[in-house]
């Protein structure tokens, strides 16, 4: 099987959407440093519990970064998988409902099969306008995403609205 990143697909290829490479690193250095500056304290790493809780942080710091770098949305001709180490896969035939939603500051695709699993698809992975494209193209006329893209609130002002 052939990996198309982000194309036109064939019948046997597949295209895989992640986090944009960047991301982890930028995460683990800045967790990294926050571990630090904790672990730069004496009367917190003079005690044995203290040092237990610095090396579990560091050990949650290092699995959250390894989930980023090793998160996939991954979409061939019938299926979506998404997941870092234990995929999830749903079968597009199953969908009963697409929806997009806005958040705060990004937007997510959420898809709902039949038999109860979900899929979310966040606005943060790299190219997501491609990644909801060939979702669409997928999915039963009735079940298309609509209204996707970003929306500007326009209720909030600027420093120079506020004079």
């Amino acid at each position: 099987m052939t990996t198309a990143l982000n194309t036109g697909l064939m019948m046997d290829e597949y295209s895989t959407y992640r986090w944009p490479r960047g991301t982890p690193l930028f995460y683990l250095i800045g967790l990294y440093t926050l571990g630090f500056l904790i672990a730069a304290q004496p009367g917190l790493t003079n005690l044995l519990a203290g040092k237990v809780v610095v090396a579990a942080y560091f050990l949650a710091a290092t699995l959250f970064c390894l989930y980023l770098y090793r998160f996939r949305v991954i979409l061939d001709a019938t299926s979506i998988w998404t997941g870092a180490f234990f995929l999830k896969r749903m079968e597009f035939a199953e969908v009963v409902r697409a929806t997009y939603r806005q958040g705060n500051d990004s937007g997510q695709i959420i898809l709902c099969a039949s038999h109860g699993m979900r899929v979310r698809v966040s606005e943060t992975i790299e190219n997501f306008d491609a990644c909801t494209k060939a979702i669409n193209s997928r999915l039963p006329n009735h079940l298309l995403i609509s209204c996707v893209g970003r929306t500007v609130p326009i209720d909030v002002r600027s420093g120079s609205d506020l004079v």
